[in-house]
């Protein structure tokens, strides 16, 4: 893994818009939590029963809101350490948008791409099974 100039502005410009909208979401869910939750169903869970490894994301991305970690980690994991890392990210990129030296990107080997890969898919697995048995055995 190695630290490289970076090679195209979107995905730092991106934040902005993607800050945007979260932001949108967590006023929309503080101001109308009735509503936002009333919207919130999963087609999988719907037809089958089944949670999708993202079910429980809009309890848990409130959760982690109001400042509550551990409950938003144990309602979906994947979202709490997805939007901890979209923070961080979009932190990141707003202090590059303003640093010029900071615009970096990470330059992955193939081994490396694919060990993440690998990593990524067994975390989300997991995480699909702590789903499954929270609902069922909750």
């Amino acid at each position: 893994m190695r630290l490289v100039p970076e090679q195209s502005p979107l995905p730092r410009l991106l934040a902005w818009p993607l800050l945007l909208l979260l932001a949108g979401g967590l006023i929309a869910t503080r101001l109308w939590p009735n509503l936002v939750f009333g919207l919130a169903h999963c087609p999988l869970r719907d037809i089958t029963g089944v949670p999708c490894p993202t079910c429980g994301g809009t309890h848990s991305a409130t959760s982690l809101a109001a400042g509550r970690w551990f409950e938003a980690l144990t309602i979906n994991p994947v979202v709490a350490v997805g939007l901890f890392v979209f923070i961080l990210w979009a932190a990141y990129s707003m202090a590059a948008t303003v640093i010029p030296a900071w615009r970096r990107g990470i330059l992955l080997s193939p081994k490396e791409k694919k060990a993440t890969r690998l990593l990524a898919a067994f975390f989300f697995v997991l995480a699909w099974v702590w789903q499954i048995h929270r609902v069922n055995f909750s």
